[in-house]
């Protein structure tokens, strides 16, 4: 019977419960963009790691954990080492700088890897077949009007008075690839570890940093904590670590989201609460008929606490459909900004946002129905009537 009257009295003023349903709907919308925004980059950039193939990333103690300037010593003769290591698949090192892509009639900068073999999964490739040559991203391509069978040369520096190549080296462009973690507009290129070091004239083993593949099943922890020890000068992060310390350079977006979700379950609690407290208004000679044929107090309690709840429930489909699709444009103006990843996204949807705003909609339902609840329940049913005859 109550669920029959929650029913009944929304439909009895139906604009204004359309009007209510939207309202709610837009405020649950922004709820669920925030709920997404708040998990959105670390679930993205856990993602993007995930990519990589490896677990582990050893770097000079003291740099960061993505830094590339620094030079570490010995590297292949460290990554032998820890390749030794029972719970180790293999172990590469990885050489990264800036160099100079030339052709005959331009030239252009780039960010060189030198890549083991066993590191093809840092680039997707989209066209050609790798080889011993060169991979560039669609950036680079575009930038010198080459492709796959183009030959170019490669150097270190560019004399800036003459404006003549130094330590140059011939290399043909055998594929283009889209590499993780590029930058917009970045303009990258891959060859071969051992091509890039004879480039930069490196001959005792130096690499940018080393990255450990571990076997199914082994933890990343207690190799971190073996690398750390056996090498003091080396520093060892594990994916979750990475993820840690992104996690702590986020708190911004995390408190923005905090405010606007606040801000959005508040805007949701007065409307409902305003526009029950007005139908129960309404409804009081109706409301006291119905306790004097018998109608239950707490029962009557439950059916506006019930209309509030079908507002919410009705809601919150439209509330996730109208947030995933404002999601798309929000992200693409965040991700719009220099210096970013193209591959990290600012929302990401998930189970557990929708999860999350469902409940927070129910939660302000509830909340928005308590003052017309009360009202509801200290409802004197003789005085009630009374002015209702007059």
């Amino acid at each position: 019977m109550v669920s029959f009257l929650a029913w009944k009295n929304l439909r009895r003023s139906a604009s204004r419960t359309v009007l209510l349903i939207a309202g709610v709907s837009i405020a649950g919308a922004l709820l669920f963009n925030m709920s997404m925004l708040a998990e959105g980059l670390e679930t993205s950039f856990e993602a993007v790691l995930g990519r990589l193939g490896y677990e582990v990333r050893v770097v000079l103690r003291g740099t960061l954990p993505f830094e590339a300037e620094a030079l570490m010593p010995a590297a292949a003769q460290t990554a032998v080492s820890i390749a030794a290591h029972p719970s180790v698949a293999w172990a590469a090192p990885v050489l990264a700088t800036n160099i100079y892509v030339l052709t005959p009639h331009d030239r252009a900068t780039a960010f060189a890897l030198g890549l083991k073999p066993e590191l093809a999964g840092v680039v997707s490739i989209t066209h050609g077949i790798p080889g011993r040559g060169l991979i560039i991203n669609p950036e680079l391509a575009h930038a010198l009007q080459i492709g796959p069978g183009d030959v170019v040369r490669l150097a270190t520096s560019v004399n800036p008075q003459i404006g003549t190549a130094e330590r140059t080296s011939v290399a043909t462009v055998d594929a283009l690839g889209e590499y993780v973690f590029d930058l917009r507009s970045q303009r990258t290129l891959a060859l071969p570890f051992e091509e890039l070091a004879a480039l930069l004239e490196l001959r005792q083993g130096q690499a940018s940093f080393i990255v450990v593949k571990l076997k199914d099943g082994a933890g990343p922890d207690a190799v971190v904590q073996w690398i750390e020890t056996t090498f003091p000068a080396l520093d060892a992060f594990s994916i979750p670590d990475l993820v840690s310390r992104v996690r702590g350079q986020l708190t911004y977006f995390n408190h923005f989201a905090a405010i606007l979700s606040a801000v959005s379950v508040l805007v949701a609690v007065l409307l409902i609460g305003a526009v029950l407290t007005l139908a129960v208004g309404e409804r009081l000679g109706e409301a006291a008929a119905l306790r004097a044929l018998g109608l239950r107090r707490r029962r009557l309690v439950l059916l506006v606490f019930l209309e509030g709840a079908v507002v919410a429930v009705v809601s919150a489909p439209l509330a996730l459909l109208l947030g995933a699709a404002l999601s798309q444009p929000l992200d693409a103006i965040l991700r719009s900004s220099p210096g970013l990843p193209q591959d990290l996204h600012f929302f990401v949807l998930t189970p557990q946002a929708a999860i999350r705003t469902v409940i927070l909609l129910l939660l302000t339902a509830t909340i928005g129905g308590l003052y017309p609840a009360w009202v509801a329940g200290r409802l004197n049913i003789a005085t009630t009537l009374h002015q209702e005859i007059q």
